[in-house]
């Protein structure tokens, strides 16, 4: 039987380096292990009971600065990518149902990548989809916000979020256009178990819409701060200061831009960012693009 424990997981590392000009000792090897899973120190990790929690998660997320430094503090003679799998692979070898990352960056793309298949699959999803004229799938976007998973979820308690996003279908220019864009909004949750140990995702896809044709000629109607205001539930004045700030996109590699964000932090009065935070608790407000779609002037 396959223990999931870091006695484990450090007994593994140190099989694996035993024969190479690397070989590690067990006590170095538990300290690694601790760090991975986001703790200073071996004793913090066992205070945490992580053993517990690393035993039921379907998701480890190695944290790769901790890891990094720690490394570099017990000069073990590796480099940061050489450790990192190493690492990766001995909590594969000694958990083979969890999915193990090496950031909270492909932590967030599993995750996005599960939504897109949910979403594609969803009957009501497919029901409007068979409305448009279209070629197949184009792109979908169901971005996730991974800081309020991974940071701001206390452990133990479940994160439980509404994703917002797209299905852009391809159009048939042969056939009579009746649309291409459909938003979604989904339900997401997942239990964060520990400091990096996440429980399975579970999704409901809870509206699916195709969005009406826009007209590129007809003259946009609304101010930014009235569409983020009407998105976010923030009053006008709020929502005002926001837009103030600037923005970044969140876009694919080709130039589809998937949504807008605004990061607040540091860049509002206090008054303003305890407003924001009662919604934001990370103060990084996500505009889906088709929000825009009718707003004057970004």
């Amino acid at each position: 039987m396959t223990m999931a424990n870091l006695s484990a997981i450090a007994y593994a590392i140190r099989s694996a380096t035993a024969a190479s000009d690397v070989s590690l000792k067990l006590s170095h090897a538990q300290q690694l292990v601790a760090a991975a899973f986001g703790h200073r120190s071996l004793a913090s990790y066992q205070a945490a009971k992580e053993d517990a929690a690393f035993a039921k998660a379907a998701h480890v997320v190695i944290d790769s600065e901790y890891l990094r430094q720690r490394g570099i503090e017990l000069a073990i003679p590796l480099d940061h990518h050489q450790l990192s799998s190493l690492i990766e692979q001995a909590v594969k070898a000694r958990h083979t149902k969890a999915k193990v990352h090496d950031s909270d960056e492909a932590f967030r793309d599993s995750l996005e990548s599960f939504l897109e298949v949910e979403v594609v699959y969803d009957d009501n999803v497919a029901a409007k989809m068979a409305m448009c004229n279209h070629e197949g799938v184009s792109e979908v976007a169901m971005p996730v916000d991974i800081t309020e998973i991974t940071e701001i979820t206390p452990i133990g308690q479940t994160y439980a979020g509404k994703i917002k996003g797209l299905v852009l279908m391809e159009i048939d220019t042969e056939r009579p256009y009746s649309g291409h864009e459909i938003r979604i909004e989904a339900n997401l949750s997942i239990d964060r178990l520990g400091y990096r140990c996440f429980g399975k995702e579970m999704v409901e896809i809870t509206y699916s819409q195709l969005s009406d044709y826009f007209d590129e000629n007809e003259s946009p109607s609304i101010s930014l701060a009235q569409a983020v205001a009407d998105f976010t539930g923030l009053d006008i004045e709020t929502a005002e200061a926001v837009t103030q700030i600037g923005f970044v996109t969140n876009a694919s590699a080709d130039g589809l831009i998937y949504s807008y964000i605004y990061d607040c932090n540091n860049q509002l009065p206090q008054e303003v960012e305890t407003i924001v935070r009662e919604s934001y608790p990370g103060l990084k407000v996500e505009i889906p693009a088709w929000v825009m779609e009718n707003v004057a002037s970004l």
